[in-house]
């Protein structure tokens, strides 16, 4: 071979190889972005799901007080003089959509981009969310149907338990689930209750409306 053409060949070697550099580090940088996107996005959607599952643990609260409150003859009788509105059952269903549309939002963006692992979470949270608002407006079984349309809605103890219970179930399983969100955002894993919410009290005593504050 010439040597004229060694100075040609080098000079192609050379651009080919910066080329090739120039790629891979063009990839490189464009994998890496991708990842961190994936990474935001997963973090929100873990976020939101927790934070409308607590949503949930209090509106269920608030029914279960609407049905002990806006029931009995007293009632009826401020209905019936105009001291207070009927309740609207269309009404009713809006406020609830509105409230457990964003959990199934955030559960949605779960199924879409979340890990194997959160997904399995997540499907377990948004069950006891389910299991938590029918514990908390289930029908009162402590007295009579007869004796409950005069006094209003009363629950037995056992009822009041399982109530009890199921919060305690929505908040072990948000637990499972941040645990699993920090991990993947590379946040080192941390306790996320207090030594106060760690031992939730095991009953709601009777009278008591609303279960123990147990989510935040």
């Amino acid at each position: 071979m010439s040597d004229l053409w060694i100075p040609v060949i080098a000079a192609l070697g050379g651009s080919a190889l910066t080329g090739l550099v120039a790629f891979g580090l063009g990839w490189w940088q464009s994998h890496r972005v991708e990842k961190l996107a994936l990474s935001e996005r997963r973090a929100r959607a873990y976020s939101m799901l927790l934070a409308q599952s607590g949503v949930i643990i209090h509106v269920a609260s608030g029914f279960h007080n609407a049905m002990q409150f806006r029931s009995g003859l007293v009632e009826g009788v401020n209905v019936m003089l105009g001291k207070q509105k009927p309740y609207d059952p269309l009404e009713l269903m809006d406020r609830m959509r509105a409230y457990i549309e964003p959990l199934y939002e955030a559960w949605s963006e779960v199924w879409a981009i979340g890990s194997k692992e959160a997904i399995i979470e997540a499907n377990v949270l948004v069950d006891k969310c389910a299991d938590v608002m029918s514990a908390a407006t289930q029908s009162g079984e402590a007295m009579p149907r007869l004796m409950q349309i005069i006094v209003g809605e009363k629950w037995t103890q056992e009822q009041l338990d399982q109530w009890a219970k199921e919060v305690r179930a929505v908040a072990e399983a948000r637990r499972r689930l941040a645990i699993i969100a920090r991990r993947e955002v590379g946040v080192e894993v941390a306790e996320l209750f207090t030594s106060g919410q760690s031992k939730l009290p095991a009953t709601i005593k009777s009278g008591q409306s609303t279960p123990p504050a147990t989510i935040k």
